[in-house]
């Protein structure tokens, strides 16, 4: 029994030392890319050294103790920097709308293994919003959604592209698109990612532009690195009030949404909201899941003001809706 319980005491504290090794190397990914994908696991860091440094504290003795607590203590704060400012900024009120004047807008990925259109409207339906912008939105997914929506929405735009291209926007609002070249109309394209640009003015006549796009994942990590420069350099080129919406997949806590945000003079108000995954495939099946990962995010700049945003209700998406309501100052 001794010898079973030494082994435990060394596991736990190997495995205590391992996450505050993994929260340190995270908090260097600024400089060493590779290490920024560390910080997408935050989420799972931050429980993990805290725990991991009450286990070096009630484990070990000595001045080994003294060491590994000091250790344990800067994988802490490491992960703590990322985390606590993020929870603190998710406590802090919106704004109320002193007009009318208000827009909501979903922003939803629709999942390309997800065939329950009916399922999605009652989503959409429970929201009501003006605009929708949907990713994922393939052909098997339009052939079903298209019909129900247009009768709430009839001003609508569709991209038909590679894997991330393929997205769609519908409005009760009228707008115009940019006509950029970054929304393909034919699904045999290469192009894996693009954009559908518009641009609208809310009922009360004050105008503005909502971007939505889907990004792909952090590998390789030179592959999102050039789209997210890529729409960094579309978005110099809009002047005026301007929402960002749509899957980043990207998780609020890497260098690489922080610096994109922070180079493009965004705020992002996504703040302390999972969205991803609701379905995981183990076993044999796709399974409902629960979320720990913010992939879906809205940001805005030029003074659009976000009075109230939430997750929408779950869909048979592996993704939650996310649902907000603006105006433009």
């Amino acid at each position: 029994m001794p010898l079973l319980l030494q082994t435990i005491r060394f596991c736990l504290v190997l495995g205590a030392l391992l996450a505050a090794s993994l929260a340190i190397a995270a908090l260097f990914g600024f400089a060493v890319p590779v290490f920024d994908l560390l910080n997408h696991a935050q989420i799972l860091l931050f429980p993990a050294t805290l725990a991991g440094l009450l286990i070096v504290a009630l484990a070990l003795r000595g001045k080994v103790r003294e060491i590994a607590v000091i250790y344990a203590f800067m994988g802490l704060a490491a992960s703590a920097n990322v985390m606590v400012p993020e929870f603190i900024a998710g406590l802090q009120p919106r704004p109320p709308a002193t007009t009318s004047d208000t827009v909501t807008v979903m922003t939803h990925n629709l999942f390309g293994l997800n065939y329950d259109m009916e399922q999605v409207m009652a989503a959409i339906r429970a929201e009501n919003p003006d605009i929708i912008v949907l990713q994922e939105y393939f052909g098997e997914q339009a052939t079903d959604l298209h019909p129900l929506l247009l009768a709430s929405y009839p001003f609508f735009a569709r991209c038909l592209g590679g894997k991330r291209a393929n997205l769609g926007l519908y409005s009760r609002l009228p707008f115009d698109q940019a006509q950029d070249g970054a929304c393909p109309n034919n699904a045999y394209v290469t192009d894996r990612t693009g954009h559908i640009l518009a641009q609208f003015s809310t009922p009360g006549g004050k105008s503005f532009s909502l971007l939505t796009t889907h990004m792909d994942w952090p590998l390789p990590m030179e592959r999102q690195r050039d789209q997210l420069a890529g729409l960094s350099d579309l978005l110099a080129s809009i002047e005026g009030p301007l929402i960002v919406a749509g899957d980043f997949n990207s998780t609020a806590w890497s260098y690489a949404l922080r610096n994109f945000v922070a180079a493009n003079g965004l705020v992002r108000e996504t703040v302390n909201l999972v969205t991803f995954p609701m379905r995981f495939y183990y076993f044999g099946a796709w399974r409902d899941a629960i979320p720990f990962l913010p992939l879906d995010h809205v940001m805005v700049r030029g003074g659009v003001v976000v009075h109230e945003l939430h997750a929408g209700g779950r869909t048979a998406s592996d993704h939650l809706p996310v649902v907000f309501t603006f105006s433009v100052h």
